[in-house]
């Protein structure tokens, strides 16, 4: 209780009259409910109150035992209130008044609380200056707001009551329509009550519960949502993409219902808190978790969530210690999905930095263009550019170097990935980034996409991405196709050849990656009908160092593993060092071309490996090299074609020369 003004804003203290209203005035059970509607004037000396005794004033000074001052002191500079006179609640140092702040808070402003909501001793009390606005608590032009407050009596104890303020097209019109006030000591009340029992329970407030109905419902755009300190339990999820155990201290849940379909980024990277965040898809202890994060931003946190239209998602925000300071509200920014496609960046060829956007959705190339075996077919947060190709010509596109793990993909239509031409991860000549390359067509306009790797790979604000011309790769069933012979030769491997992947064909390998790595191939002309054994059984390898690993494939079409139609990985001595192979009996028809695929098991086998052609069959007479039981033409071309290696050796004696041509020349004719 008080009864003079312990304000400085007063130029003097004057002895001021006051009179007691009559009031409309009824007490049911306990509870004293006063009707007054009385308007508040805003400047500053406003309305003065002493709930017990319901006197006021509107001058200097309060009445006798005064509990409340509501005045104006400046303009509101923002929000709905701009311009309108501001709503202070002043309540003195030494009476004990105060103002509840919302439920679960321990500091902030007299909030507009909702009706039913329990004024007791277990809430926080203060003054201040009521805010206006749209979040949970904000009070409302055009509107009756009710706040909850506590008081001592004449008799000097406390009781606790609530009052209505009714506000119009600004602030400036304001008015107390009501009040009332529980006459026992120390018992709470409703807001709102005028009669009727109090709540049953006025010693301790009431659990948390994250599913209450009428819960502020979050949108796309900012939302600044009440952060409930004091009975909000902690949360601990058990397992998922921020490990075992991650523990949201003092978790908060907010609903959020999804408008469109797409990827939204939920951040709290405004606030100063070091905060915790997840999204679940429902709001009780088994809701599945469907993202979650610590520290994106500094210390604060932030997800990028698939959603899908018309579902409701529960955003879950927490602390990072269940002593970590945080505000009353917290900031949640909600960013709506974008059309990537739509504001891909339109680049030139060469270096070009562009706009990262995290919160787009992913590519999914699965079954159009397959990267390698470490990571999935998928472009995730897959941004876009747009690019026109200057003239004809082979290019490369990538990320290189970058410390970022990085996935890129060139296509020909945005987002569809049917469209892909090519896709990669790595072939960045320095550690990091990815980089790819293709032909394009002078004129002709090409989609660029670059995203993350994984789906928790974070991206920057911006990137640097290159489109420049380049050396064509090596051309290994064109320029670049080497014409097997009959007997030795040595094949070495180049790493830039593409790989064979073996799916498709018949050929399985009990061991390793299902593919011949780096594979140089070898068009082989049999001279014979017959059956051929073509390997590297004569490569050893003492040091044991795995460099004549070699895998073969035999196929009808250069490249094509659909037409493979033999096979071998370490034939000659079974899967033991030096893991050479070897394919027998091989039956092969004279003058029809075969195409030999020789690739290691990895990058530890380049070879060279000592590759060896030989035939097994026996011709039907001297010279008589196809087999077809006749000396003719055809045997004569394959002898000239074989001179000097042992293809064409009509004798016997290991290689072909005019011993040879004198041995088929005298057998001319049928066998």
């Amino acid at each position: 209780m008080q009864s003079n003004l312990p304000r400085t804003r007063l130029l003097a203290l004057v002895a001021a009259g006051f009179s007691l209203l009559h009031v409309a005035e009824c007490a049911s059970a306990a509870i004293v409910h006063r009707v007054v509607n009385l308007p508040i004037p805003y400047n500053q000396y406003g309305l003065w109150l002493n709930v017990e005794s319901g006197a006021t004033t509107t001058t200097f000074n309060g009445p006798a035992g005064w509990d409340f001052n509501i005045y104006t002191s400046g303009a509101y500079t923002s929000g709905p209130a701009a311009g309108g006179a501001n709503i202070i609640f002043y309540t003195g140092s030494t009476n004990g008044a105060g103002f509840i702040r919302y439920p679960g808070t321990t500091s902030g402003t007299p909030p507009k609380l909702p009706a039913g909501t329990t004024v007791a001793g277990y809430g926080s009390f203060g003054a201040g200056t009521a805010t206006f606005g749209a979040q949970e608590g904000a009070w409302k032009l055009n509107a009756d707001n009710i706040v909850g407050f506590r008081f001592a009596g004449a008799d000097n104890q406390v009781r606790y009551g609530w009052a209505r303020i009714a506000v119009g097209a600004t602030s400036t019109i304001r008015t107390l329509v009501d009040y009332a006030f529980e006459s026992t000591p120390g018992v709470c009340v409703f807001t709102g009550a005028t009669a009727g029992d109090p709540p049953s329970n006025c010693a301790t407030p009431p659990a948390y519960d994250p599913c209450a109905p009428g819960t502020l419902v979050c949108v796309p755009g900012s939302n600044s949502m009440i952060f409930n300190t004091t009975t909000a339990p902690d949360r601990v999820i058990r397992s998922g993409s921020c490990g075992p155990n991650f523990t949201l201290y003092r978790a908060n849940l907010y609903p959020f219902d999804v408008p469109t379909t797409g990827a939204y980024r939920i951040s709290l990277c405004e606030s100063s808190s070091d905060t915790r965040l997840a999204v679940f898809d429902g709001c009780g202890a088994s809701a599945n978790l469907l993202a979650c994060n610590d520290n994106f931003c500094a210390s604060a946190a932030a997800v990028d969530v698939t959603l899908a239209a018309g579902s409701r998602a529960w955003i879950a925000v927490g602390t990072a210690s269940p002593t970590t300071a945080i505000w009353t509200f917290v900031p949640i920014a909600i960013d709506a999905p974008v059309d990537p496609c739509a504001s891909a960046t339109v680049i030139q060829t060469g270096s070009t930095v562009v706009n990262v956007n995290s919160a787009v959705p992913s590519l999914d190339m699965t079954g159009y263009c397959d990267p390698g075996s470490v990571h999935p077919a998928t472009i995730f947060k897959a941004n876009f550019a747009r690019w026109t190709a200057p003239k004809t010509g082979y290019y490369q596109f990538g990320i290189c170097p970058s410390a970022l793990q990085v996935h890129v993909a060139v296509m020909t239509a945005c987002g569809d990935a049917s469209t892909v031409i090519d896709c990669s991860y790595d072939q960045c000549p320095a550690t990091g980034g990815a980089r790819v390359g293709f032909w394009a067509d002078g004129g002709s306009s090409y989609i660029l996409a670059f995203g993350a790797q994984e789906a928790n790979v974070a991206l920057p604000a911006t990137l640097t991405v290159d489109v420049s011309p380049a050396e064509p790769p090596p051309d290994p069933c064109g320029a670049d196709l080497l014409e097997a012979q009959m007997g030795l030769q040595s094949i070495r491997l180049e790493f830039e050849y593409p790989d064979l992947p073996l799916a498709g064909s018949p050929c399985t390998f009990a061991i390793g990656n299902q593919a011949l790595r780096y594979p140089k191939y070898l068009r082989f002309v049999p001279p014979a009908t017959g059956p051929y054994t073509m390997g590297n059984c004569s490569d050893t390898d003492p040091n044991f160092w795995g460099i004549y690993d070699l895998r073969i494939a035999v196929m009808t079409a250069c490249g094509d593993a659909s037409t493979i139609f033999a096979c071998d990985d370490n034939g000659c001595h079974g899967d033991v060092p030096p893991w050479t192979s070897r394919i027998e009996g091989l039956e092969l028809q004279a003058g029809v071309p075969v195409y030999i695929g020789l690739g290691g098991n990895g990058p530890a086998a380049p070879g060279p490996f000592a590759f060896e052609i030989t035939f097994d069959g026996k011709a039907s007479c001297p010279g008589d090299l196809d087999g077809s039981g006749t000396v003719d033409a055809a045997d004569l071309s394959a002898l000239l074609g074989a001179w000097g290696t042992p293809a064409g050796d009509a004798n016997g004696d290991g290689t072909t020369d005019a011993a040879d041509l004198s041995t088929l020349l005298g057998a001319w004719g049928p066998c």
